[in-house]
């Protein structure tokens, strides 16, 4: 008797590889923009302006929605970002998804490494010396949705269409939300969280890729 052999499991789901590898080459493209516009600044530009004037302004203090935005501030800290990506593991490898079960690590792992090697090139501060972009809340928190929404478009075994559909508005709506809090704290510039959000936008399909170029070379089915 045989036993048939199911396809593996990608970390980018066959419906996202084109249009979110495409997706990745205008987001890096803003990155760089935004970077080479605010290096050295020290100030809000005036499309920061503009969204702040736009969103409300500042997050009163104290304030029901200072509470919500601690909270969201709190999903991108090592701690919550540790408990959202341990969590983000275990349901990956329950479902039998191993291989997103590693992007799960890597991807919002290397979108803060990102941030993080961004920052003192380009020198944007905010509230004195402290550098600003690109965000790493918005990248960490963006990038965990970007899995989780990989994983739920895999199950729901959706077209490209709507995966795509799908997955870039659990990142928007997520990315948005991050983005608030921390420009509503006055914890960085609308731009730095744009800027955060690219680069989530970036890193973790392209981790997906070649996560799944090495693992189609070595043999391994998962």
């Amino acid at each position: 008797m045989t036993t048939a052999v199911l396809p593996a499991r990608t970390a980018l789901p066959d419906a996202l590889r084109r249009p979110l590898l495409a997706l990745a080459i205008p987001a890096a493209v803003i990155v760089a923009v935004l970077a080479v516009r605010v290096a050295g600044a020290g100030s809000a530009s005036a499309l920061d302006r503009w969204i702040l004037d736009a969103s409300g302004g500042a997050i009163p203090y104290p304030s029901a929605q200072r509470v919500t935005a601690k909270g969201l501030d709190f999903a991108g800290e090592p701690a919550g970002a540790g408990l959202l990506v341990a969590a983000l593991v275990v349901l990956c490898l329950v479902l039998g998804h191993r291989r997103t079960a590693l992007l799960a690590v890597l991807g919002p792992g290397l979108s803060v490494a990102v941030t993080t090697l961004l920052k003192p090139v380009v020198g944007r501060t905010i509230n004195g010396p402290h550098l600003s972009f690109p965000s790493g809340h918005t990248a960490i928190v963006t990038a965990m949705v970007l899995v989780f929404a990989f994983v739920l478009a895999d199950r729901l075994r959706l077209r490209p269409p709507a995966a795509t559909a799908v997955v870039l508005y659990a990142a928007v709506t997520a990315g948005a939300a991050e983005a608030w809090a921390q420009f509503g704290m006055v914890v960085h510039y609308p731009t730095d969280t744009l800027g955060g959000f690219c680069v989530a936008l970036v890193v973790v399909p392209m981790t997906a890729w070649l996560l799944d170029r090495v693992r189609r070379r070595a043999g391994t089915p998962a």
